[in-house]
């Protein structure tokens, strides 16, 4: 694969992933429960997901190739091959299903600018985000920037809005750590999601030694900054009754502003959605092609486009699942899936590289989380309790829809083991 991304494209797929549709409709919830602590809830949220971040980061430098959990399951846990299958499937099924709802939110924005059929919204921006896809790495990487950029304007404008009022900053007199806020911080962790989907780019990296974790770190930091002021914003033009009511409070709180600002943010939520669909099927494909290459899937989807170098047939995987779930993607569990899905494997990920610091405690590590008793690393095992921790707080149908995975995840596994035997 084409190594084309430096520190600068790689902190631009981390941010754009981070700054997706999360912050449109979570902000909402979390204001409800959280009131003037919301703030607090972001900073806790910004901590939590910076704990597992540390622990992608030296897993990435420690196995640099695409793939991402996977790779690190399998080389980590070698005795058990079908923990490191269990683990791609769910991160194929969390990127999937991201892509798919995402597109769908995108076809519900497009409908304020022009009245087209849900269904044909989404199959036009996936197929177009498959050839993007399937181009190369470079052309996608800037049109990421671009939409990521664009992002960024869309939260500042809003916090531009939000420094008009005198209730601007008022909140941060007012802090607060109780369950309130834990529960805020709890629904306001998913926004921070994406970081873990650099790491499937380190073979397209120049220097992944160096600037994976410096990406992931960046693209972190940046995000929790526009996410803080983005949280001030909502509690300084609502309060946290009209916040917990909006399913798009970004928009209803800038209604008493210039005509303008709210039907530009609808517009910025067009790139916004777009975005993490892009980027979401570049990831996945890359997990698709990294199995095939291992051979836990089909070796047709580990073939390369011969002068592109791009996972090409993984990226048509990617497309044709995605379609299979389309008619579902406009349901809430299966968006909550994918964050299920994601959970789990933060709690592996993070049980891995605790595992490993014993199993090779003299291994090359290009970058080491620090803080250890011994061998005992202390950060992963904090992250790996919040991560399992945080899998209690779903609804019972993405239970039955994980378990679902599950078996079809097992059924598969027995399937492609037993061809390989014969």
């Amino acid at each position: 694969m084409k190594k084309s991304l430096s520190l600068f494209h790689l902190t631009f797929y981390g941010t754009g992933m981070i700054l997706g549709a999360g912050i449109y409709s979570v902000i909402g919830k979390a204001g409800g429960v959280a009131e003037n602590g919301l703030w607090v809830s972001f900073l806790l949220a910004a901590f939590c997901a910076s704990l597992t971040a540390l622990s992608y980061a030296e897993l990435a430098t420690t196995f640099p190739k695409t793939g991402g959990e996977y790779i690190y399951v399998k080389n980590i846990f070698p005795q058990w091959p079908y923990l490191a299958m269990l683990c791609g499937s769910m991160m194929i099924f969390a990127g999937i299903s991201t892509a798919t709802t995402v597109a769908i939110a995108f076809s519900g924005y497009i409908q304020q600018f022009a009245e087209v059929p849900q269904f044909v919204t989404a199959f036009c921006l996936l197929g177009v985000f498959t050839l993007v896809n399937i181009i190369g790495i470079k052309e996608s990487s800037w049109v990421n920037v671009v939409f990521t950029l664009i992002e960024i304007l869309g939260l500042l404008i809003f916090v531009w809005v939000g420094t008009q009022s005198p209730k601007f900053g008022e909140a941060l007199s007012e802090v607060r750590f109780d369950g309130a806020v834990i529960s805020g911080a709890a629904l306001v962790i998913f926004a921070y999601f994406g970081f873990e989907n650099i790491v499937n780019l380190v073979e397209e990296s120049k220097t992944p030694e160096k600037d994976l974790p410096k990406g992931i770190i960046i693209s972190l930091g940046v995000s929790t900054v526009l996410y803080l002021l983005v949280s001030l914003t909502a509690l300084a033009l609502g309060s946290p009754e009209e916040l917990g009511r909006s399913n798009a409070p970004l928009s209803d709180l800038t209604r008493d502003a210039a005509a303008w600002v709210p039907r530009t943010l609808g517009a910025i939520a067009l790139f916004s959605t777009a975005n993490t669909v892009l980027i979401s099927m570049i990831s996945t494909s890359r997990i698709i092609f990294s199995m095939a290459r291992e051979r836990d899937l089909p070796s047709v989807f580990s073939k390369l486009l011969s002068k592109r170098a791009t996972p090409w047939m993984g990226a048509l995987a990617v497309f044709g699942l995605a379609m299979a779930l389309l008619p579902a993607g406009g349901i809430e569990v299966v968006a909550s899936a994918s964050s299920f899905a994601t959970m789990i494997a933060f709690t592996v990920i993070n049980i891995a590289l605790i595992y490993l610091r014993f199993k090779e405690p003299h291994r090359t590590r290009p970058f080491k989380v620090p803080i250890s008793i011994g061998r005992w690393p202390l950060i992963p095992t904090l992250a790996a309790c919040v991560s399992s921790g945080l899998l209690f707080f779903f609804s019972r149908e993405v239970y039955v829809l994980g378990a679902g995975v599950f078996v079809f995840v097992s059924v598969l596994y027995i399937v492609l083991k037993s061809r390989k035997s014969d």
